[in-house]
């Protein structure tokens, strides 16, 4: 009976070593996600993270309801889209579904979203991170036009012109 014991308490010895070691492994390999929330004045720690590529512009207005947004980072590094809550002053992680429009970057180097727009201005913020401490943001402003104004504008142009 006591080598039984002893055999026992080694296998729960061992087995606890196991899931610990299996345990700190999945912490040392998870994934990064970012805050769910920042500051309005929130400024980048490090340069050149994340390189906004659409919208080609921080400043850009539009009459489509659906913003593509796209941009590149290096593998590994975490990219997250935000968007400007007016209520709270803060920036807030934008869910798509219930995912969040967040995505570690592969081989491609390449990050890829769609939003939706509000009508009138609409800010966002991109961030890509490698941890809390170091990542870039970039933010950008998308107006929201209605038809009937661009349709008033379409007609001051012909006007002027012909």
């Amino acid at each position: 009976m006591t080598a039984t014991c002893t055999y026992i308490k080694r296998a729960i010895k061992v087995s606890l070593v196991f899931f610990l070691m299996a345990f700190m492994l999945m912490a040392a390999i998870g994934v990064h996600a970012a805050p769910e929330e920042l500051p309005a004045e929130v400024e980048s720690t490090a340069v050149g993270i994340v390189t906004l590529k659409a919208p080609d512009q921080l400043s850009v207005s539009t009459t489509n309801k659906k913003l593509p947004i796209s941009a590149t980072a290096p593998q590994g590094a975490t990219v997250t889209v935000y968007r400007y809550n007016y209520a709270t002053g803060t920036y807030q992680r934008i869910w798509v579904g219930d995912a969040p429009l967040e995505a570690v970057i592969g081989s491609t180097m390449l990050f890829a979203g769609q939003v939706d727009l509000n009508s009138g201005m609409n800010k966002f913020l991109i961030r890509g991170g490698w941890d809390d401490n170091t990542y870039t943001v970039v933010k950008f402003d998308v107006n929201l036009l209605n038809e009937g104004f661009m349709d008033r504008i379409k007609g001051i142009i012909n006007v002027i012109f012909n």
